[in-house]
């Protein structure tokens, strides 16, 4: 995507927003996690400014909805990214479900996806995450990450935030404000509010709240040692950008909006400005990390795919992967209630509940 597309960039038109275009599994050092347990606040919050901004390598993918498996065998804990990341329900794991979820209930096939609260095992712990990227802009409890590009698992309470100004409805009005934008965009100051109890009680991470508010005037991106991504006449330009979209992103009447809008794009500053993103979008590059290569569903290597192969191989045969090693014959799901195949449940890790999703941590 080059300037002329950056450049008033329709934020409605980001994936995430449009489902008929496209919509943690290892650790990654560019994921940025301000925990409570962490924090350096006297009331024990957790206080950061960030600013989400735009995948400069791919803008309409900018908020990547990953879905993901955790999954545990004889050797542990794995997590592998799904292909229903980008829409492609060739998933193994997904088909296996599927092969569980719709048995006849009651049978040793049904259970292991089944609820545990339904007599199941819940073996299938599938998880959902919003990752974008961000900059750190000031981060007491990490002062090292400040001016660091990120990404961030985005909790739900944030999203709205978001979304409520990035795709309003149609009803309320208003007009879309590019808050992710790199030049013309807000920052986002977040509180994050530990639960009751002290780190390592479930409540305390459980009940985990995230509060966000946007800033009222628009923040610009840095480079990572903080220095402006513009000289002076670059920014010169901007500001008169921004001076006549202000009038834009106020007018509340569509017509009028229209022609205002029209007005800028055909001022020659707009134009100048245009040459300045082209710029603006090549450095980024240069430092951000890609939020797609990094987060979104690659193929598995060889390794992951016998190991997920081994592991459905289990499940389809009513056994226990945590406990088995190799799977006799697969189950068919005609298989009565009163099998003889043992299924023993174990203590494990409880599945992912949507709480538990919602936390960037």
């Amino acid at each position: 995507m080059n300037e002329n597309e950056i450049l008033g960039f329709d934020p409605t038109q980001l994936s995430v927003f449009n489902q008929e275009e496209a919509p943690k599994a290892n650790f990654n050092s560019n994921i940025y996690k301000p925990k409570p347990s962490e924090s350096k606040s006297e009331d024990g919050h957790y206080y950061a400014t960030i600013k989400i901004v735009y995948n400069p390598f791919d803008l309409k993918h900018s908020i990547l909805e990953q879905q993901s498996y955790g999954l545990q065998d004889k050797d542990g804990w794995f997590t592998v990214v799904s292909s229903l990341t980008v829409n492609d329900t060739s998933c193994p794991i997904f088909k296996a479900w599927k092969k569980c979820h719709f048995a006849e209930p009651g049978t040793e096939l049904w259970k292991q996806a089944a609820k545990e609260e339904d007599g199941g095992r819940a073996l299938f712990d599938k998880r959902f995450a919003r990752y974008v990227t961000i900059q750190v802009i000031s981060d007491k409890n990490h002062p090292e990450l400040e001016g660091k590009y990120m990404f961030w698992k985005m909790p739900k309470s944030i999203f709205d935030i978001i979304n409520a100004k990035m795709n309003p409805s149609k009803e309320s009005g208003k007009v879309a404000i590019p808050v992710m934008d790199f030049l013309f965009g807000r920052s986002l100051d977040l509180e994050i509010v530990p639960g009751a109890g002290k780190p390592g009680d479930e409540k305390y991470s459980r009940d985990t709240k995230y509060i966000g508010e946007l800033s009222e005037d628009v923040t610009s991106c840095t480079n990572p040692d903080g220095s402006s991504l513009l000289n002076d006449a670059e920014q010169a330009v901007l500001d008169t950008y921004v001076s006549a979209m202000k009038e834009v992103w106020r007018t509340k009447d569509p017509a009028d909006r229209a022609q205002k809008l029209a007005d800028v794009n055909a001022d020659p500053n707009t134009t100048e400005l245009r040459k300045v993103y082209g710029k603006v979008l090549e450095d980024i590059k240069k430092f951000c990390p890609n939020l797609l290569d990094e987060l979104s569903y690659k193929e598995w290597d060889d390794a992951t795919k016998a190991r997920v192969q081994n592991w459905i191989d289990i499940v389809l045969s009513g056994n226990n992967p945590r406990q088995a090693e190799d799977a006799p014959a697969v189950l068919t799901e005609t298989t009565t209630a009163t099998s003889t195949v043992s299924v023993q449940a174990d203590p494990v890790m409880p599945a992912a509940s949507d709480d538990a999703d919602d936390l960037p941590f």
